[in-house]
């Protein structure tokens, strides 16, 4: 019987990674976890700590647990539950495939304060946009958006929750509608209302807890990721934008992620943009 030679291992670079990627992986024992799941343009590893780490070809971190590669692989060659573990300083492995991320740049994934909502407002209400997945019409899609908007127009910690609750889960596919709704919501009122999130820690606790029992595990991570203030750097590019112009081309950017993701993120940025500016005077007197 002839054996089947082992496959030559493949050294790729890491260009990118956000600085909560870097930290775990410096932090996290030689075993980091297994591959979770494989698609055509992404890997997902799951962390012997619960949680994920997203592989992807190059360009901006499609998520703040993204790992961004010097070149695009032929993902298909990896399967769900290969082992992931450190080799060395600084470098993956997962089977033949060798990461080497030591010179990799790290990415700040947080968004700081603004005070100025302007560029992004103008670029939301502008023209024309994809519509946004068909569940987030439902009623209770509607009703969650309703009370989620309710609750940051008033600094309503209990209708936001509420609001929250009811989009969480609410759709289909990896990041369901309601969840990337939600994204886009948590990342204008980090922006733009800082104090709200800040000051309420209830908020992030009831959220953490309703996202681990009620949506999928990737937009767990994502919903975890931005309950801690991290973002994509295509929604940070969006919310930083100092003009208008600068934030058409990156709600561009946006747009086109994923069959509607982008459109859906786009639409909860647009609905905490519109509580916040049409927030009662007292309300406003605390930005």
């Amino acid at each position: 019987m002839i054996g089947h030679a082992p496959r030559a291992s493949r050294i790729v670079g890491v260009s990118r990674l956000g600085d909560s990627a870097a930290r775990r992986l410096a932090a996290g024992p030689r075993v980091i976890g297994r591959v979770h799941s494989v698609f055509e343009r992404a890997v997902n590893l799951l962390g012997a700590d619960g949680r994920l780490l997203t592989l992807h070809g190059p360009g901006p971190l499609a998520a703040p647990f993204a790992v961004a590669l010097d070149e695009r692989l032929p993902w298909r060659e990896l399967e769900p539950g290969i082992p992931v573990h450190r080799e060395g300083r600084g470098r993956l492995v997962l089977g033949a495939l060798r990461l080497q991320y030591s010179a990799a740049q790290v990415v700040d994934t947080s968004i700081g304060a603004g005070s100025d909502p302007r560029a992004l407002a103008a670029a939301l209400a502008e023209g024309p946009r994809p519509p946004a997945a068909p569940s987030l019409a439902s009623g209770i899609a509607l009703e969650g958006r309703r009370r989620l908007a309710e609750g940051l127009r008033r600094r309503d910690t209990e209708r936001f929750v509420d609001g929250a609750r009811r989009l969480i889960g609410l759709g289909e596919g990896l990041t369901p509608a309601g969840d990337d709704l939600l994204v886009g919501s948590l990342a204008v009122a980090r922006r733009f209302r800082p104090d709200f999130v800040l000051e309420n820690p209830a908020i992030g606790q009831a959220l953490a807890n309703a996202a681990r029992e009620g949506t999928t595990l990737v937009a767990c991570e994502f919903l975890l990721e931005a309950l801690e203030g991290r973002f994509s750097e295509t929604v940070i590019a969006l919310l930083v934008a100092a003009d208008v112009p600068g934030a058409r081309v990156a709600l561009d950017d946006l747009l086109a992620l994923g069959a509607t993701s982008g459109a859906d993120t786009a639409a909860g940025m647009r609905l905490a943009v519109e509580a916040i500016e049409s927030a009662p005077l007292v309300a406003k007197a605390h930005r």
